[in-house]
């Protein structure tokens, strides 16, 4: 249901071109099988939803697992026919989406994907975890 001429495909552009793009997207697509880390994150920052379908493999799991940091897990797919409907649903709803896209910066922000200093912490604990396991086996 939703007109030919409001979807597009864009090939790279520089990154002035790239972000001042957003300001004409409604809804991204994170394609499938190969999901979107750094267009996502892009997408959410500059307050365009991005629908996910998630996949089986670690590469086609990263749309959905950064969605799912960021609380908007409604946001996921897991079939075919679900991403379409969610994507369509959406562009359907003019003023759920503009509610959407003026709290998903904040969103991003606040959430783990997000959070370095978490991420160090967390990084340096694992750190720790494998240096003592090794340690141990040594010992």
């Amino acid at each position: 249901g939703v007109k030919e001429s409001r979807v597009g495909f864009v090939g790279r552009q520089p990154l002035a071109d790239y972000l001042a793009l957003y300001r004409s997207i409604d809804v991204a697509l994170d394609p499938h099988p190969f999901g979107g880390g750094t267009t996502t994150c892009d997408a959410l920052w500059m307050g365009v939803p991005v629908v996910s379908l998630a996949g089986n493999t670690a590469v086609s799991r990263a749309g959905s697992t950064l969605l799912a940091n960021a609380g908007l897990e409604g946001l996921v797919a897991r079939s075919a026919e679900q991403y379409i409907e969610l994507a369509a649903g959406l562009i359907r709803d003019t003023s759920g989406l503009a509610a959407l896209r003026r709290e998903l910066r904040g969103r991003l922000e606040s959430s783990p994907v997000m959070d370095a200093r978490q991420f160090a912490r967390d990084l340096e604990a694992a750190f720790v975890t494998v240096w003592r396991a090794w340690c141990e086996r040594r010992a």
